[in-house]
């Protein structure tokens, strides 16, 4: 990975830090290589994670960096790249940032839409925040999970106290365009707290101006009001295990330990 990506904006101990297993378990695998007679000619880096989720705990791999060197291209080696990363039908596989050009493969290897849309809430004059909780023992067992799991990461997170429960929001802002700041939303955790109070939640995380708060339409009911919606320029893919959608957030990926943005 080192050798074929010179434009990665990242050395060798990212490389070793995405790939070192840190939220799965000893035996998961972490790569899948093709070699020719011992060389190394191709890599598909995996991000293995046992995740907490409502139904309890699952198991999903996130594919990272992908590459097969030209000669080894239009043979069927990828595709049996994706069949080896595919192959446990318990295990859900996802892809949140893939090549455009790569969809196509993807959607051939039974890889389907995880998300197309993001919806997207602006700053207010009239702001009404809500207070933020100081104590995360009124988290959930779940979101205190989620916060020791990507601990020193570049995240932030805000425990928003709405009038009904508290809602967990782990944050990655990022500015992808002049005019503002994405605050983009990797993990949401009382959804039915946030599809209440969308709008003043936003007025407590986001700043007075310049910014934006990004969710995936996955994560909120379809009619939530909201003041925009767009599509992402890639969709998100993921090959179904027993987790639902709905349940994998974007975190436990090469999203949050390469600190990618999410176009």
């Amino acid at each position: 990975m080192q050798a074929v990506f010179p434009k990665a904006k990242w050395g060798f101990e990212t490389w070793q830090a995405l790939l070192d297993g840190r939220w799965g378990e000893p035996q998961d695998s972490y790569a899948i290589t093709v070699r020719d007679d011992g060389r190394l000619v191709g890599v598909l880096g995996l991000v293995p994670a046992n995740r907490m989720t409502s139904d309890g705990w699952a198991k999903t791999i996130d594919m990272s960096s992908w590459y097969l060197l030209r000669d080894y291209r239009m043979q069927g080696i990828g595709h049996r790249m994706l069949d080896l990363a595919t192959a446990d039908p318990a295990i859900a596989v996802t892809n949140y940032s893939s090549a455009p050009a790569a969809v196509p493969v993807l959607e051939k290897a039974g890889f389907r839409v995880l998300d197309d849309t993001r919806r997207i809430w602006r700053p207010r004059a009239d702001a009404a925040p809500l207070k933020l909780l100081s104590d995360p023992a009124a988290l959930t067992d779940k979101d205190r999970r989620v916060l020791a799991d990507h601990t020193g990461l570049n995240l932030i997170s805000f425990a928003v106290d709405t009038p009904d429960d508290p809602c967990l929001l782990v944050i990655s802002v990022k500015r992808k365009h002049d005019d503002y700041v994405t605050y983009e939303v990797m993990y949401l955790g009382n959804r039915p707290a946030f599809a209440a109070h969308a709008r003043r939640i936003a007025d407590t995380v986001l700043p007075a101006r310049e910014a934006v708060l990004s969710v995936d339409q996955r994560f909120v009911p379809a009619d939530i009001d909201s003041d925009a919606s767009a599509q992402f320029k890639v969709p998100r893919h993921y090959a179904p295990g027993v987790i639902a959608p709905h349940e994998i957030d974007n975190l436990y990926s090469e999203l949050v330990l390469l600190d990618l943005k999410m176009f």
